[in-house]
């Protein structure tokens, strides 16, 4: 009975140069390619885990990548699925999608879709220096993700805590998650969740049920979907470590 893997990617399976201050990028494995080129990149300790973690489970990224980003990691043990966009989106084992699951997340973006068109209306008024992703699929708006342009600790925490108190105060009573994690924050429509896509997917696919599972991610939106499994793995000097040792 091999277990079932269910594993955040960005800043737990690998992480950007940023992460690696100490280390020469020439020993390092690049392992995605980013549009705006801040690539991901893996370490010998990283690589070493990640085999590992193949070797003897079935792998199943559980990701805030959108479908175009998951499909510029290039790793090639992920050959059993996914859940992508936060949720929103889960791949087949040909990474065909399962449509079943997207018609009923249609529906429910489709509630909280005026919402993230006015925050990011909001956020161009603002005087904060961001750049707006939109994640949208088949015409339905999955979610939004605002990034800081200065990318320094300060220059993070002053554009996006700015951004994430003025949608509070806004759209506090308003059906939608708010997320944030280092230079991210991200807006996901109401019921759609790492979660809630892990227990659908859970119960639909009978080569996964009933058996161990193994929640790994670093951030505090991944707890939820980790709470589910038999047991957790959780990386060092991240949301999810420093929650556990405050």
């Amino acid at each position: 009975m091999t277990p079932v893997i269910l594993a955040d990617l960005d800043d737990t399976i690998f992480t950007t140069l940023k992460n690696y201050q100490d280390r020469d990028p020439d020993t390092l494995q690049r392992v995605t390619t980013a549009k705006n080129g801040n690539h991901s990149f893996m370490c010998e300790q990283r690589q070493a885990i990640l085999t590992w973690l193949a070797a003897g489970a079935t792998l199943l990224p559980v990701t805030a990548r959108s479908l175009d980003a998951f499909g510029r990691v290039h790793l090639d043990v992920f050959t059993e699925g996914a859940i992508v966009s936060n949720g929103a989106m889960i791949l087949n084992r040909d990474r065909s999608e399962d449509l079943s699951w997207s018609k009923h997340v249609a529906d429910l973006c489709q509630k909280s879709d005026y919402i993230l068109e006015a925050a990011a209306k909001l956020f161009g008024q603002l005087p904060i220096d961001v750049r707006i992703h939109r994640h949208e699929h088949r015409g339905a708006l999955l979610g939004m993700t605002v990034k800081s342009n200065d990318e320094t600790d300060d220059g993070v925490k002053m554009n996006l805590g700015f951004a994430r108190q003025a949608f509070i105060e806004k759209y506090c009573h308003t059906n939608v998650a708010v997320h944030m994690n280092g230079n991210n924050l991200a807006f996901v429509p109401g019921g759609v969740s790492k979660k809630a896509a892990v227990q659908y997917l859970l119960s639909i696919r009978e080569d996964l049920q009933d058996r161990p599972t193994i929640g790994v991610g670093d951030s505090l939106a991944d707890l939820p979907f980790m709470e589910l499994c038999s047991m957790m793995l959780v990386p060092n000097n991240t949301q999810n470590s420093k929650k556990l040792f405050a």
